[in-house]
């Protein structure tokens, strides 16, 4: 009779599980894609971990919103592009509690023979709490970028007087 009250629970902790399941297989190839690309081959510096996982160890596991994007419809020349050569982009948004966030944009290739994509970094940005949106130039500058402490106003007026203390 002890079990009898626990077996409720069984198909609820089953219904979810499948439904993670089936969500992640039918998510965006793209999408999918950009979360497996090696943060190394976007910089020489980091490890060989996925943007996911290394937004996530930046973030102390805030949401990532992914979303794709359209990169453009024409090549330098002006022509439109097909549908084979066209690259799609893919944005990461990781949003604070302190109301900052961080957007790294990708630009995804398409699948090659073997499946395979090609990824390149086209920015990374940090919104501050004010809405200041500033560049990041190098991926292996976030966790820097991310955890330095932004100059008080008191900071910046002693600095800007001689001889202040």
């Amino acid at each position: 009779m002890r079990l009898l009250p626990g077996l409720w629970i069984l198909p609820f902790v089953l219904a979810v599980w499948s439904a993670a399941q089936s969500s992640s297989k039918s998510e965006n190839p793209v999408i999918q894609a950009a979360k497996n690309v090696r943060v190394s081959t976007l910089d020489g510096s980091l490890p060989n971990v996925a943007l996911e996982f290394f937004l996530k160890s930046e973030s102390d596991g805030s949401p990532i919103h992914w979303q794709e994007q359209d990169c453009g419809k024409q090549n330098g020349n002006g022509a439109l592009k097909t549908e084979q050569d066209s690259t799609t982009c893919v944005a990461g948004e990781v949003s604070f509690k302190d109301l900052r966030s961080v957007t790294v944009l990708l630009a995804i290739g398409p699948s090659d023979a073997r499946g395979r994509r090609t990824a390149a970094l086209l920015s990374v940005t940090i919104t501050d709490q004010s809405g200041m949106i500033r560049p990041v130039h190098h991926l292996s500058d976030l966790p820097m970028e991310l955890h330095r402490s932004a100059p008080r106003p008191r900071d910046i007026s002693d600095r800007a007087t001689p001889g202040a203390l």
